[in-house]
């Protein structure tokens, strides 16, 4: 059952504490907090997720599962949600605004909702409400930014909570809160959008305890937003022509400005050492880079290869660095030639 709860909250799934098919609640007594988007339907839950997006950003995979946005002050923005019930009983559910903070390259809620000021900008309406059995409830949350809000980024989560009651061993009910959430990343101050940036800054081979081949990719946050990584990884012109993936890059990873995370992707344990050629997608919203090279995974268990060759990926510093250098070459190659022209004309 433990292990079904922690499947359940990274799916961003609220349990109703259904009994299933062994006769035992799906939900562990202490409930789950989780802001991923609820994809998947799963007998016996309720899901919250995003009816739309800024009209700027409807291209933007990533704002259509979480309120992503720049606001300037004194200014307000709404947006539609629905919350499903998929039990078939009817629920009631209270949805409200919370903080949230970004901790160790994770979002997580912060035990106080009103750490920051984003909790009391947001209204719900309505903010209580009764869903029937397999049925679905529109709302409307609503963003008033106050003229005096300072600039940054702020992270909260508007919270669908569902409380049930289950006897406990003293044969008394027991109160459990369980909640699925929405992730907000709201930039606030005068002008546009602040820039959103990353740089794939080195790709590792090696190899688990138990010999799963993996790469780690080390991922820097160069812009001033948030990020949330996804990713694939290719694999080709390995021993004999082979070519393997796309493998997917490992989901949860929040890199906030300035960050650095390792993005860890899991392969085949039939993979050969290689040497092989990897392509390495990673992209968070409308950002999106790319690294080529070439590896080789380490023969032991429990080890880190040398870190892949790249050849298609250079960080921005170093492209300036080249474009000046070639420029600087083309004019002085320039010089040269026409001096010499001169001096053939002249005698």
């Amino acid at each position: 059952m433990a292990a079904l709860h922690r499947i359940l909250a990274s799916m961003g799934i609220l349990s109703l504490l259904l009994q299933g098919a062994v006769g035992a609640p799906v939900l562990a007594e202490d409930g789950s907090d989780s802001t991923r988007p609820s994809h998947p339907e799963i007998h016996g839950s309720i899901g919250i997720r995003l009816l739309e997006a800024s009209s700027n950003r409807r291209d933007d995979p990533r704002a259509l599962l979480y309120i992503v946005d720049h606001m300037n002050p004194d200014n307000r923005i709404s947006r539609r949600l629905e919350v499903k019930n998929s039990s078939a009983t009817a629920q009631h559910v209270t949805v409200y605004a919370g903080a949230a903070e970004i901790v160790h390259n994770e979002f997580v809620p912060v035990a106080d909702r009103h750490a920051n000021e984003l909790s009391s900008w947001v209204s719900i309406d309505p903010a209580e409400f009764i869903v029937p059995p397999n049925g679905r409830a529109p709302l409307k949350a609503t963003i008033n930014i106050p003229k005096s809000a300072s600039k940054g980024e702020r992270y909260g989560a508007i919270w669908a909570e569902v409380e049930s009651s289950s006897p406990s061993k003293a044969n008394e009910n027991v109160k459990m809160v369980n909640r699925v959430g929405i992730r907000i990343y709201l930039d606030v101050g005068p002008g546009g959008d602040p820039p959103s940036e990353f740089s794939i800054e080195q790709l590792t081979p090696g190899r688990t305890e138990d010999g799963m081949p993996v790469v780690k990719a080390t991922i820097h946050n160069t812009g001033e937003r948030a990020l949330d990584m996804s990713g694939k990884l290719w694999l080709s012109e390995g021993p004999g022509g082979l070519k393997a993936g796309p493998f997917p890059a490992q989901t949860g990873t929040t890199l906030a400005p300035g960050d650095s995370a390792p993005v860890m992707v899991m392969l085949d344990h039939r993979l050969p050492d290689g040497p092989w050629k990897v392509r390495l997608l990673m992209e968070s919203g409308r950002v999106h880079h790319e690294a080529t090279g070439t590896l080789t995974f380490p023969a032991k268990n429990a080890a880190w290869g040398l870190p892949a060759l790249l050849d298609s990926f250079l960080p921005q510093p170093l492209i300036l660095i080249g474009a000046i250098a070639a420029g600087t070459l083309l004019l002085v190659l320039t010089i040269y030639l026409r001096r010499r022209n001169r001096r053939r004309v002249a005698c």
